[in-house]
C-alpha cells in the first residue's frame, strides 16, 4: 500500500494483474492515479483512505462480473466498497477501455481518468440507478474532468 503523499489524502495500493498495462505505464503510478482524483477530493461529504486498484484484463473482468452482477461479459469498470479506512477497490479491465476509447475517439488516458473518478464516485455511495442520480453522478464526473483539462465524455457527438 502506497502512503498518502503529502497532498493526498489517499492511500494506493496498485496491482498490474495483466501485463497489457504495461503499455500504459501511467496507470500503475500512484501519482498519476491520486492526480486524477484529487479534483474529486475537495468536495463535501467524499472519504478519504486506502483505495485498492486492480489493474485486470477482460477475462478477469468477465469473471469478476459474472460472480458479482450475474452479467457474463466484461465491462470496463467495477467498484467494491468497503467501510471504515478501507475505502475499496476499483477493478479497471485494459481491452475493454482501450475499445472504449477508440470507439469514443478520446485519448485511453483520458477515458482511464474517466472510468477511475467514476468508479472513485461509486465508492463515495454515489449511482446511476435513476435518471436523477445519474445527472448527478456525470455532473461530478463532469467537473473533476474538466479539472484535468478532459472533455465532457457525456456530451454527444456531432456527426457531419
Amino acid at each position: 500500500m502506497e502512503p498518502p503523499s503529502s497532498n493526498s489524502p489517499l492511500a494506493l495500493d496498485i496491482s498490474v494483474k495483466a501485463p497489457m498495462w504495461d503499455t500504459l505505464p501511467c496507470a500503475s503510478e500512484p501519482a498519476w492515479v491520486a492526480a486524477q482524483l484529487a479534483p474529486l477530493l475537495s468536495l463535501e461529504n467524499i472519504r478519504s483512505g486506502e483505495l485498492s486498484i486492480a489493474l485486470t484484463d477482460d477475462a478477469q473482468m468477465q469473471a469478476l462480473n459474472h460472480q458479482y452482477r450475474d452479467k457474463n461479459t466484461p465491462t470496463n469498470v467495477l467498484s467494491f466498497p468497503a467501510n471504515g479506512p478501507l475505502l475499496g477497490d476499483i477493478v479497471l479491465s485494459y481491452e475493454t477501455i482501450t475499445r472504449e476509447a477508440d470507439e469514443k475517439q478520446v485519448t485511453i488516458k483520458a477515458h482511464l481518468s474517466h472510468l477511475l473518478i467514476h468508479g472513485f464516485l461509486h465508492l463515495q455511495g454515489y449511482d446511476h440507478q435513476t435518471e436523477t442520480d445519474a445527472l448527478a453522478m456525470e455532473a461530478l464526473e463532469i467537473k473533476a474532468l474538466a479539472a484535468l483539462g478532459i472533455d465532457n465524455p457525456y456530451k454527444l457527438q456531432t456527426v457531419i
